[in-house]
């Protein structure tokens, strides 16, 4: 099972309004996605996994990277590339309540990475792993032992 966090979701979105949508105004904010081949390796990477899924918290972070985007009137587009992607993946979603996260781990890492977190140790017999770009989440699995994966190391594998 693959669990995607926040930035993976985004740079797949960034890379479809650009590509798909025109919106060379946000060629700039993509950051692993600059040749098409990472693309293609990330596409090639999810698709070893059968199930994918998210925390809900995922996606009120990508509405806030949505609300923040200029100009305002490409928001439905960036949603539906939101939609298209969940829909290509057949995401799931999955609910981690407040009151059920560590307080201390939520004032660390905020409630979104505890969230997946949460997620991978629910499903530890489908051996999970977490797809990030970020390094402090990526440290915290390798410490707890969950598997996770840096999107710059998908998007460039050493063979």
């Amino acid at each position: 099972m693959a669990i995607l966090d926040t930035g993976p979701i985004w740079e797949l979105v960034l890379y479809g309004a650009v590509k798909q949508l025109g919106f060379a105004n946000l060629k700039g904010d993509l950051r692993y996605f600059l040749r098409p081949e990472a693309y293609q390796n990330c596409g090639d990477f999810l698709s070893t996994f059968a199930g994918k899924t998210t925390s809900a918290s995922v996606v009120v972070e990508l509405n806030g990277w949505i609300q923040r985007t200029r100009p305002k009137r490409g928001h439905p587009g960036l949603w539906e590339l939101v939609y298209e992607e969940f829909r290509k993946m057949g995401m799931e979603e999955d609910v981690v309540k407040l009151l059920d996260m560590e307080l201390d781990l939520v004032a660390k890492f905020g409630p979104t990475d505890v969230s997946l977190l949460e997620i991978a140790r629910r499903n530890l017999t489908q051996r999970p792993v977490i797809l990030t770009v970020d390094g402090a989440l990526h440290a915290k699995c390798k410490k707890e032992q969950i598997s996770s994966e840096l999107l710059i190391e998908v998007c460039n594998p050493i063979y």
